[in-house]
């Protein structure tokens, strides 16, 4: 049986208007952000998604808890599904964080696969949850399941899924878009990407 697997990112933040680097700091969503939540959430829970699971970071939980009530289902939560971790820029802009690492910054907007100092590379959390949401796709019963994570690393884990080694070729869905996947047991089909509903 081919599962469908909804990779959806969280609403909009306050840090996301300001462009501040999140990662895992627990940054709630802003007036937006719920707005666009519950707007996609009518869009979603016409696909009939039988699992929800999201980050145990608010902004995904609320953002997952928004579908949940709709199609009356208990959420589960993972922390394996946080975003990438960026350690010292957390909280910064990167105008900020090129005051005191212009070179590490540089190389990581490149698409260098470093890590912030006391973070995480893409490589290294994409792979965290590409091997999430794949253990999450082999062990439920569901057909239909909905992933609510966070910008950088559901984009650098459909590239992992997608054997494109996540190397920054998608683009990161905005606040509240959504991407679609077909998971046969051992291959990963890319549906869409990028749907915004709101």
């Amino acid at each position: 049986m081919t599962k469908t697997v909804l990779f959806w990112r969280h609403g909009q933040t306050d840090f996301n208007v300001a462009g501040r680097f999140q990662g895992q700091s627990d940054v709630p969503l802003n007036d937006t952000g719920r707005a666009q939540a519950d707007q996609v959430a009518g869009r979603l829970a016409e696909l009939g998604p039988e699992l929800i699971v999201s980050s145990d970071l608010s902004r995904a939980a609320a953002t997952a808890d928004s579908l949940a009530s709709l199609v009356a289902l208990e959420p589960v939560r993972d922390e394996r599904l946080r975003e990438t971790a960026f350690g010292e820029w957390e909280g910064s802009t990167r105008a900020e964080v090129a005051e005191t690492w212009p070179d590490e910054l540089a190389e990581w907007a490149s698409g260098a696969d470093i890590a912030p100092p006391g973070g995480e590379s893409r490589t290294q959390s994409g792979r965290r949850v590409a091997d999430a949401i794949t253990e999450i796709a082999q062990s439920a019963e569901a057909s239909t399941i909905a992933v609510v994570a966070h910008g950088a690393v559901l984009r650098a884990a459909a590239e992992i899924l997608l054997e494109m080694n996540g190397t920054g070729r998608l683009g990161v869905l905005r606040n509240c878009g959504h991407g679609e996947f077909g998971y046969s047991g051992d291959q990963w089909v890319l549906r869409s990407w990028g749907t915004v509903s709101h």
